[in-house]
């Protein structure tokens, strides 16, 4: 993996770097399985609307969480930059590099910068904006912490004017604008009975955290058991999230792990099986998607897959990450009973919740407007 250096600031913001504002990459930050599927998926949206742009992968290193088996199946190229050690947000600061930085999340060290008034208001320094990590059922401590990026792009779309009387309370705020959506949550593709017909493959995409005891997994797995002996045309696919040995510094650390769980299952049918393939391969040939409170219930819908929001496990009430998905999938049809799970009688997703949680397929071109007016923004510092 490439661990460059960056490149050394002047003891103030050098203005004779060698390329303009406008023509300078933009920079994707990383550091696990979810940061890197937003990388990767936003470079995508960035490409789409520009595809002479370019784009650099950054890797944060300090708060590396992916394994060497992730790292060559997600970004096989390998990162462009390698952020490491304290002072490393100051120096892609201070280095005029680049133009923008794309983040899903706010890193301590670059919100540390970001609330430098100086440095917030530096005229050479990269626009910094920043999207949600995903389906974010405690909203209210990830928009304060995104308070000081020059760039915010939340979801739904109900939520902006929940953002904007939050921020109100905000002595700190400086220029910002605020925008709509997420790569992951752009407006769903639309697959036809034909091509859906011909798949063979049920997914259920399992979570970290949730069901959270062993019994409610168990639940789960039972039911994908009986699923598989019901339809032996069909293969029943456990999605891992990770290997069991695996992201052990993970944010969200796994206490009963599916591969273990299915070895105590007994007669468990040959067409149940695990696997550790990225979710671009599972939704290529998925007939189905199933989960309970995944992010992945949103990449199945984006997909134009029939998708099962089951939340009726085993010990459900014990699951803290129950009742806010509840809320949040409360009125998109998603929402499966055990009986029509087990059965596959999936309901098509309601319009008007897809029109508020899923954004246009324009993200790209709007994220680099979004820097077009940082660059042109009032009250600039040419040196510090």
């Amino acid at each position: 993996m490439a661990q460059d250096s960056l490149p050394q600031p002047a003891c103030s913001c050098d203005i004779s770097a060698p390329l303009p504002f406008s023509e300078r990459p933009v920079l994707l930050l990383f550091s696990d399985d979810s940061t890197l599927f937003f990388a990767l998926r936003m470079r995508d949206c960035l490409r789409d609307a520009d595809p002479d742009l370019k784009i650099e992968m950054g890797w944060v290193v300090a708060e590396n969480a992916l394994s060497y088996r992730q790292m060559a199946q997600l970004l096989p190229e390998g990162p462009d930059l390698a952020l490491h050690g304290k002072t490393a947000f100051e120096k892609l600061f201070g280095a005029c590099s680049h133009k923008a930085v794309l983040t899903s999340r706010v890193y301590a060290p670059l919100g540390a910068q970001l609330r430098r008034t100086i440095m917030h208001v530096s005229a050479e320094r990269p626009c910094v904006i920043a999207f949600l990590g995903g389906l974010d059922f405690f909203p209210q401590d990830g928009y304060f912490r995104r308070r000081n990026c020059d760039g915010v792009f939340l979801f739904p779309q109900s939520e902006l004017a929940t953002f904007e009387e939050q921020a109100k309370n905000w002595p700190d705020r400086m220029w910002q604008e605020v925008g709509f959506g997420h790569p992951a949550f752009v407006t769903p593709e639309q697959l036809t009975p034909e091509e859906l017909a011909g798949r063979k493959d049920i997914y259920f995409f399992t979570q970290a955290l949730s069901p959270s005891t062993r019994r409610g997994r168990m639940h789960m797995l039972k039911a994908m058991a009986a699923m598989a002996r019901a339809n032996p045309d069909h293969t029943i696919w456990i999605k891992l999230r990770h290997l069991p040995d695996e992201n052990r510094q993970h944010l969200h650390l796994e206490k009963h792990d599916y591969p273990a769980l299915l070895a105590d299952l007994p007669a468990a049918p040959v067409n149940l099986k695990l696997t550790a393939c990225t979710m671009d391969e599972a939704l290529e040939t998925a007939a189905l998607g199933i989960t309970c409170t995944s992010t992945a219930a949103i990449d199945v819908v984006r997909a134009g897959i029939p998708c099962m929001v089951h939340l009726d496990f085993v010990d459900t009430y014990l699951d803290p990450l129950v009742a806010p998905m509840r809320k949040l999938f409360k009125s998109s049809g998603l929402i499966t009973s055990l009986e029509d799970m087990l059965h596959m009688r999936a309901q098509a997703p309601n319009p008007s919740w897809i029109e508020d949680m899923f954004c246009p397929r324009d993200l790209g071109e709007r994220a680099l407007r979004m820097v077009e007016l940082f660059q042109h923004r009032p009250f600039q510092v040419l040196s510090f």
